[in-house]
Order: C-alpha cells, then structure tokens, then sequence
C-alpha cells in the first residue's frame, strides 16, 4: 500500500472512532471491524475504496458511546435495517499524488450489490429511501468531511436491499455466506462470518489461538475447539 494510501486509512480510522465511540473499545474492536469490511484497490494509481458498513458495526459503536440507551440503539438500528449499506469512494492519483475522484452519480451508476447466488442491485433512489435514514446520513457526511477532507467530501453512501426476493439477508455478518460488490469493472468479496464478530478459536492440539470462523487450525490441521472464557 501507498504511503498515501496508508495516510488516508489512518484518517478513516480516525472518522470511524468520531463516529462510534469516544471509549475504547470493549467486546468488539470496533478498528479491527472497520478493516475486515473496507476493500481496497491494490494499484497503487488508484484512491479506490469499497466498504460495507453492517448493522452490527452500529450496534458496537452506539453500544459503546456513552450516554447512549438499549432503547436509544434500536431506534437508530430500526432506521438502518431495512438497507444494506455501502460506502464507495473511487478516485485516480496523479504523479504529483493529486487524486480526481468519480462523480456520485458515476460511483451510482456503476456500483452493484451482488448476493451469494449472482443476483445484482442496484443502489436505491433517493425516492426509495425513507426520511430517517436521509437525515442519518446528511448527520454522517459532514463528519467524514472535516475528518478526511477531499476524499471525506467524495465518499458517497449507497443503500441497497438488505433481503433477497425470498426474505434471505444478502450480507450477514454473523452467519456463513458471501457477497461482493461490483465498481465498475472491480470486483470486491467478502466471505462471512466476519472474525471481528467472534470468539477466538484455540486449537485443542497445538493449542495455537487461531480466527473464530476457521474450522481447522492452519498449523497442525486439527479440528478446531470453542477457546474456554
């Protein structure tokens, strides 16, 4: 990665704990959550980001803000739900590190949610999205603005469909699947469950602490065991 690209993630970082919590974080590192959602082009000429902002990211970041309820957290849940939420900011670096970012409507027009049988969405309209959650996210932009400057102003937030035609969730954070998003000519995948999300595993032979959704230890090739608490 890019020392600019690297200078960029760590202002993201930055806005996401603006965002979440003034705390540190508890049960759920909410940094190690944000990197295990965020894709990144690899080419180093390219300012390109794709990430997957799930339900359970809120509910650890409004957990953890103080002064916040139980009933004050499902009241902002219940305005998220509905939607599969995708931040996307696709930009090109100059050779004097200057980036030129796409528009909103091309990252719109060119970005697709895919479920794990093939089926694409498209980001929904603005007359599609009900008024909470418009207000939710002109409350989130300006902070991405002072927080990341250009590239804050250039981070767009699409809402797809949280459910398929048969009521399945197309991204869940907690249950086994897969999904991707499509910018453009990219692709960008994610396999689930999300580790941040789980336990750590300890492998009952080699006795190596190993991700929470492995199901055999990359070290002997044991079955993997639930770590005690």
């Amino acid at each position: 990665m890019s020392r600019l690209k690297r200078m960029l993630w760590s202002s993201m970082v930055v806005a996401v704990l603006l965002l979440g919590t003034f705390v540190h974080a508890a049960d759920i590192d909410l940094v190690a959550l944000t990197q295990e959602t965020q894709r990144m082009s690899q080419k180093p000429d390219e300012m390109t980001m794709v990430w997957w902002v799930p339900e359970e990211f809120w509910t650890a970041s409004l957990a953890q803000t103080p002064g916040m309820t139980s009933t004050q957290v499902e009241e902002f849940l219940k305005v998220i739900r509905p939607y599969t939420m995708v931040a996307v900011v696709n930009g090109s670096i100059g050779a004097f590190g200057g980036v030129t970012y796409k528009t909103e409507d091309w990252v719109r027009a060119n970005t697709r949610l895919v479920d794990a049988k093939g089926t694409g969405y498209a980001p929904k309209t603005e007359d599609e999205v009900d008024a909470d959650t418009k207000n939710m996210l002109q409350m989130i932009k300006p902070v991405m603005v002072n927080v990341l400057g250009p590239m804050g102003q250039n981070l767009h937030f699409l809402l797809f469909p949280a459910k398929t035609s048969t009521g399945a969730r197309i991204a869940a954070a907690t249950d086994k699947g897969e999904f991707k998003v499509k910018l453009g000519t990219k692709e960008f995948k994610w396999r689930l469950p999300l580790d941040a999300l789980l336990p750590v595993k300890v492998c009952g032979a080699c006795k190596q602490e190993c991700k929470g959704s492995w199901s055999y230890c990359p070290w002997c090739g044991k079955n993997l065991a639930q770590k005690q608490p």
